[in-house]
């Protein structure tokens, strides 16, 4: 017999033994675990808004349905938006879902004329969060 037939038989075993090995390693080997609930995005439709109130002209505190308040900071300071008696929530159009800050926009007039101040970031309050909220603050 050969050396090259000898080897043949030999390699294709070690061969067979490290495919056994791997496929074992693949199977043995969980899916990664899907993200717990906590992490999931929380959205509100715009037309459940029912209340506001503007501590400063850069942050807005809605009320969305009856125990719901968000905390929405907005991109610029809008002039004069504590005084506001009115406010406007505009979300994208054609979708009443607010899910992110690029979905809305706060929309107030100004001297008769309509002044936009775009969300750059969105929270949706612990009830500790609302509980440390001053009461004036409260939409």
């Amino acid at each position: 017999m050969s050396l090259m037939s000898r080897i043949k038989p030999a390699l294709f075993a070690a061969l067979a033994l490290a495919g056994v090995a791997a496929v074992s390693a693949a199977q043995a080997q969980t899916p990664p675990a899907k993200p717990a609930a906590s992490n999931q995005r929380q959205c509100f439709l715009s037309r459940d808004v029912n209340g506001f109130n503007a501590p400063d002209d850069h942050t807005v505190y809605i009320r969305v349905g009856v125990n719901e308040i968000w905390r929405l900071d907005l991109m610029m300071d809008c002039l004069d938006l504590t005084f506001r008696q009115e406010l406007g929530l505009e979300s994208t159009p054609g979708d009443p879902w607010v899910c992110s800050p690029l979905d809305a926009q706060i929309i107030y007039r100004q001297t008769g004329i309509p002044q936009r101040c775009p969300v750059t970031a969105l929270h949706k309050l612990t009830p500790a969060e609302v509980a440390a909220l001053p009461k004036k603050d409260l939409p």
